[in-house]
């Protein structure tokens, strides 16, 4: 009887040690969520060889509008995270099986000078028409306190592209304080 207590008791623990680390953003306290959606086309032709880099200039952060809306003061802020991340294609035909890993990076002026906020590596052998990346632990507040931010979304592919590929990029993040 004794050892159905001890089994019960770790599989509880377990149970919930794992249901705790599954909901992220649960964890990061009282904040607002800021979210993106940015399209991009994966051109024809490109092969395996070369890491590609796919920039997107000059998105609005609308961060200081959300907070505003919040009520919430700039020093009140301890950080911006990653809660999810999305790369899906604008048409249902669309297959991202060409992809073997890939990197979102947020960065100011500089393209060297970044900060990668999601991630999949190794992306799904066959993910269909949708890829979820995997947010980093990365506080990415001094870049999202801007007016505008950078994305640069680099891929490195297992096969060369046969067609062109119009990709949405979801992006979420929420705003601890």
């Amino acid at each position: 009887m004794r050892i159905f207590r001890i089994v019960g008791a770790v599989f509880l623990f377990i149970s919930l040690s794992i249901s705790s680390a599954c909901h992220k953003d649960e964890d990061l306290g009282r904040g607002i969520d800021l979210a993106f959606r940015q399209t991009l086309e994966i051109p024809a032709g490109i092969g395996v060889f070369d890491v590609h880099h796919f920039y997107l200039y000059n998105i609005p952060t609308r961060y200081a509008d959300a907070l505003s809306q919040a009520s919430i003061s700039p020093d009140e802020v301890l950080r911006v995270i990653t809660t999810k991340g999305n790369l899906a294609g604008l048409f249902g035909d669309a297959n991202l099986d060409f992809v073997d890993r890939v990197s979102l990076r947020v960065f100011k002026d500089d393209p060297t000078n970044y900060l990668e906020i999601a991630y999949r590596d190794p992306a799904p052998v066959d993910p269909g028409n949708t890829m979820g990346l995997i947010p980093s632990l990365s506080d990415s507040k001094q870049f999202f306190k801007e007016e505008r931010v950078n994305f640069d979304l680099v891929f490195w592919l297992r096969k060369t592209t046969q067609e062109s590929t119009p990709l949405q990029l979801d992006l979420n993040l929420r705003v601890g304080y």
